[in-house]
């Protein structure tokens, strides 16, 4: 990954926060930190099943607060 940057301190800043933003969206930083200690396969499949009940609350709420502002 790279950002260009211009002249300017302005301009530095504003590279330095697409680049953060590019590193987070690409998920680098978490693939670190999961790799930070071994975790067990029976673990991981744990930790991916409550991923997964998290998140399908997470689009639950949402859609339930989408279709209160559809009516």
């Amino acid at each position: 990954m790279f950002v260009k940057v211009n002249d300017g301190k302005d301009e530095l800043n504003r590279a330095l926060k697409i680049f953060s933003k590019l590193v987070k969206r690409s998920g680098l930083i978490q693939e670190l930190k999961n790799r930070e200690h071994f975790l067990k396969p029976s673990k991981k499949r744990a930790f991916k099943r409550q991923e997964a009940i998290r998140s399908r609350k997470r689009e639950e709420r949402r859609a339930a607060r989408q279709q209160k502002y559809d009516n």
